[in-house]
């Protein structure tokens, strides 16, 4: 599942399979400290813990979630991924969400979807200066829109299958209002078609500002 190189900054790798990971981890209390455990991480993106605090502790194959409850953690549902840390390779510990451990992980199985309907957006060519339309309706979608849009020197060419050049036309402003939102074409912007922040449009693996700030207050 993981390269060599990724897991050579982590200490505690237990298993290394096409199915799955399992390496140490562990979730710290202020007042009671440390409670230990082995994290394993499936392909299909499902993450279960096994509670190593005791010889006999029953919290096996459990959640994130209820892993740092175990451990006395409050707001676990909404902190987990910072609340529960892996070794680095030097002895220290390092909260999940910085690492790339949780790239198979899917919100899927720890709550539902939120339902949105992103409507399309428009990235500006730092060339030609027109504006390109982006139709985010999958995560895959999202991700091309997302990166092209802290791309301060996003092109037109950077369009997937170089679909779009500079010479291109622009569409026409009476073409631009008609954004996808399913209550009204014309929408400027309602519930159903502005999001924001959700799990199709925030990334695990992305270190800008708008997806940390979404995945720590998870």
């Amino acid at each position: 599942m993981y390269k060599e190189e990724e897991l050579a900054n982590f200490y505690g790798v237990l298993q290394n399979t096409q199915e799955f990971l399992e390496i140490d981890c562990g979730c710290t209390n202020p007042r009671y400290g440390d409670t230990p455990g082995k994290l394993r991480i499936y392909v299909e993106g499902k993450l279960e813990i096994d509670c190593t605090c005791r010889d006999d502790c029953t919290k096996v194959n459990i959640s994130p979630i209820e892993f740092a409850k175990h451990a006395g953690r409050t707001n676990a549902h909404n902190n987990w991924k910072s609340q529960i840390w892996v070794f680095r390779h030097d002895g220290h510990k390092l909260a999940l969400w910085k690492t790339c451990l949780l790239k198979y992980y899917t919100h899927t199985f720890q709550r539902p979807l939120r339902q949105v309907t992103h409507r399309d957006e428009f990235v500006r060519c730092s060339q030609c200066g027109k504006d390109r339309r982006f139709s985010v309706r999958s995560k895959e979608a999202c991700r091309i829109y997302h990166n092209a849009l802290v791309n301060n020197n996003w092109e037109c060419s950077d369009m997937p299958n170089h679909s779009l050049m500079c010479n291109d036309a622009e569409e026409r402003r009476s073409r631009k209002v008609c954004r996808g939102c399913p209550r009204d074409p014309k929408c400027e912007g309602c519930e159903k078609c502005v999001c924001f922040g959700c799990d199709e449009c925030r990334f695990d693996d992305c270190s800008c500002q708008t997806c940390v700030q979404y995945i720590i207050n998870l």
